[in-house]
């Protein structure tokens, strides 16, 4: 089953690839429903969704450091196979030769935020918006969304990601799969410790297959508690923007 649910996945970013054309100068654009833009509050900072009043049963699971030529896939195929979406918060650097990766992501219906380039402590205007631009032309999508490094944040941070038009995401629950605790462990906290509007923080980027062994227990046991896994734009409210 397993083999079978990557190559469905193979399968569909081949036809998704064979389907996208360039314009603007080499901009890769989306044919279809993929979408181009996201809404925010530029420069607003957030680390959970609204009061659960107004989203009783979601929660955002997060991604760091991606993609990911081995853990992305694995990943995105398990959210797949599951009804769940995530947000998936990239390196500016990591782009470059994962572009139908990038696009396998929105294509599923997850979506991609910015987490600078280099994951420098406060990265500038520079970082955010190289990424910006890198993520642009692999997807033709171009993210409303910013994760500062280590969870840092400085003034000159947070003026780069209003010029950037990003709003600032930080986190309700830290996973701490990097501390590599065992699959077990990361699935029993994150189970346990979401609660409506919880934005958690995983690791799909740098050496985390600890992560990917529990992503499925993390999603079927949230599902359990009656909980809908969304996109973080879609936790706060916001949309996706997509082409006629």
């Amino acid at each position: 089953m397993r083999w079978a649910a990557l190559l469905g996945v193979a399968l569909g970013l081949f036809g998704a690839a064979t389907a996208w054309g360039r314009t603007d100068g080499g901009t890769v654009v989306g044919a279809g429903e993929e979408p181009y833009g996201c809404t925010s509050r530029p420069g607003a900072i957030v680390r959970e969704g609204p009061p659960p009043a107004r989203a009783a049963d979601e929660v955002a699971l997060t991604f760091d450091d991606g993609p990911s030529r081995t853990q992305t896939p694995a990943i995105l195929a398990t959210l797949d196979r599951l009804g769940a979406h995530a947000t998936f918060f990239e390196e500016g650097r990591h782009v470059r030769g994962r572009e139908a990766l990038m696009r396998q992501i929105l294509a599923l219906g997850d979506e991609i935020g910015n987490h600078s380039f280099d994951h420098p402590v406060d990265p500038g205007e520079g970082e955010l918006a190289s990424t910006q631009a890198a993520i642009r032309a692999a997807t033709g999508f171009t993210p409303c969304l910013f994760r500062p490094p280590y969870g840092e944040l400085d003034r000159n941070e947070k003026a780069a990601a209003r010029t950037n038009g990003l709003q600032l995401v930080f986190w309700t629950l830290d996973s701490e799969d990097d501390k590599h605790p065992g699959a077990a462990a990361i699935r029993e906290r994150v189970v346990r410790r979401t609660k409506a509007g919880s934005i958690v923080l995983l690791h799909d980027g740098g050496h985390h297959p600890q992560t990917v062994e529990a992503i499925g227990g993390i999603v079927e046991g949230l599902q359990r508690r009656g909980l809908r896994l969304v996109t973080v734009t879609e936790l706060l409210g916001g949309r996706m923007l997509h082409r006629p």
